[in-house]
């Protein structure tokens, strides 16, 4: 299919109807906000929803467009949601909903949306090791943050990815958040999923009757013992904590001896942050995610993409700064959220009414503990889908970059308001067209880089800004 594109005419156009709303009144102020996130927690929702059939329904569209499911009312006046999502209608109010997410890259581009890449083809994005990838904002993060002198060095990582490296399971040389040219010492750290599905879903996925009618994916349901864990997090049995600690004095005297480039210091630094990890069992704790309360697990729902919230919120109160957890595929690719096939039956009975005990769960959790203070919360995908419906079984929506949503909550982000709004059909923006650049401006804005200001250096060493483009949305903020 081709790409969506937005073109200068509709972009000029939305543009005008967006200067002509009084934004100065309730815009928040850059300046005021400027560094008031420490950390930051990216809900991920992999594949990607379709805007029609959640938070963006067009009752009025025409029917091969609309959609089988009602509408309901939200906290939000004059706004509908999706019949299946009741719970996250009644604290959408809690939330700053972007309706007019646009971008040209129609193919899965998560590089697009999570890094400084402008624009990701099919090859690009397929292939993790392309030398036109940019580093992902974690590591960004990181590199930043090491040089500030503003990480933890007594054992928390600073970017860790839930629940396995993005596409482990299906396709593992596809793009995953790395950190590109800045070097493996600042990659995420990922832990490693324990647990097995509870669930037989009979409706098949996206890759329709060529795939598994009946899986056990953990996505749709988890035993009460899963959970995450850091192997080798902890010293074996006949290892004391006395002769771990000579052993890695040791190890730091064979590498002051060894000398070596940058590569060596990478690891050494790999090394140092492994150690870190085994003397100090705050990260261990955070991720075992059967330390909560039997009623807490259930308040977020016994499936992965809950246990991942959970993850989250014990990792940001345990200190690390930057958390990103993946509704991914899971054995079959095009199972998570890409519902080329079974769109309504899928939709109806697994996605939504998961996600809709997820996300509240999550921002109660967060807001009842205190942590939405200094914590910007993005919930948010790569592409919505199309307008049109594929006449397949349950029916079926395509790759659609030209309008789709992001929610966002948390430190310095002004609630209870609806930025930008789509055409009748739900295709394009109708006013505030925002790029995925425009969220991650935003979003180091609000942890205090300025991305038009702050650099990083490029592969050959010289200084580059963080984004190639993109500008802080201001109707975000406080």
């Amino acid at each position: 299919m081709e790409q969506p594109r937005v073109s200068r005419r509709r972009f000029l156009a939305a543009s005008s109807l967006a200067c002509a709303v009084p934004h100065a009144a309730t815009s928040g102020s850059p300046r005021s906000t400027f560094g008031r996130a420490k950390s930051v927690v990216v809900l991920y929702l992999y594949g990607a929803p379709s805007q029609l059939d959640t938070l963006d329904p067009k009752p009025d569209a025409p029917a091969d467009r609309r959609g089988e499911f009602g509408t309901i009312p939200t906290r939000l006046p004059g706004v509908r949601a999706c019949e299946h999502l009741p719970r996250i209608a009644g604290v959408l109010d809690r939330t700053c909903l972007v309706r007019s997410m646009t971008h040209a890259s129609n193919n899965h581009a998560v590089s697009v949306a999570l890094s400084g890449l402008s624009r990701s083809l099919p090859a690009i994005e397929a292939n993790r090791a392309d030398a036109q990838h940019w580093p992902y904002f974690g590591s960004v993060l990181e590199y930043l943050w090491k040089r500030q002198g503003k990480t933890d060095e007594t054992g928390l990582p600073v970017n860790v990815i839930l629940p396995w490296p993005l596409n482990a399971r299906t396709d593992p040389s596809r793009w995953s958040p790395h950190a590109a040219w800045l070097g493996p010492a600042y990659d995420p750290v990922y832990p490693v999923f324990r647990g097995e599905g509870s669930r037989e879903v009979g409706n098949p996925t996206a890759n329709g009757p060529a795939a598994q009618a009946s899986r056990f994916d953990p996505y749709d349901g988890v035993t009460p013992p899963s959970t995450f864990v850091f192997d080798g997090s902890e010293l074996p049995e006949d290892v004391s904590a006395v002769r771990f600690g000579d052993r890695m004095q040791l190890l730091a005297r064979a590498n002051r001896e060894a000398g070596g480039g940058g590569r060596a210091e990478s690891f050494r630094r790999n090394q140092r942050a492994a150690a870190r990890m085994i003397a100090d069992p705050r990260l261990a704790r955070a991720v075992d995610v059967t330390r909560e309360p039997r009623k807490v697990r259930d308040r977020y729902g016994l499936t992965l993409f809950g246990m991942e919230a959970l993850a989250a919120r014990r990792l940001v109160e345990a200190g690390v700064r930057v958390v990103t957890a993946f509704w991914d595929d899971y054995a079959f690719a095009n199972n998570a959220w890409d519902t080329h096939y079974n769109h309504f039956p899928r939709l109806k009975d697994g996605l939504c009414p998961i996600f809709d005990r997820v996300l509240p769960a999550f921002l109660e959790d967060m807001g009842q503990r205190g942590l939405l203070d200094e914590t910007l919360v993005m919930v948010i995908s790569e592409h919505g889908r199309t307008p049109a419906i594929a006449n397949v079984g349950g029916g079926g929506r395509e790759h659609w970059a030209g309008a789709y949503w992001g929610l966002f909550f948390g430190a310095g982000i002004r609630t209870g308001q609806v930025i930008g709004a789509t055409d009748r059909q739900g295709a394009f923006p109708a006013t505030r067209p925002i790029d995925p650049k425009d969220i991650l401006a935003t979003m180091y804005h609000l942890l205090g880089l300025d991305s038009d200001h702050t650099t990083i250096p490029d592969r050959s060493g010289r200084p580059m800004h963080l984004l190639p483009h993109g500008v802080v949305v201001s109707e975000m903020l406080t």
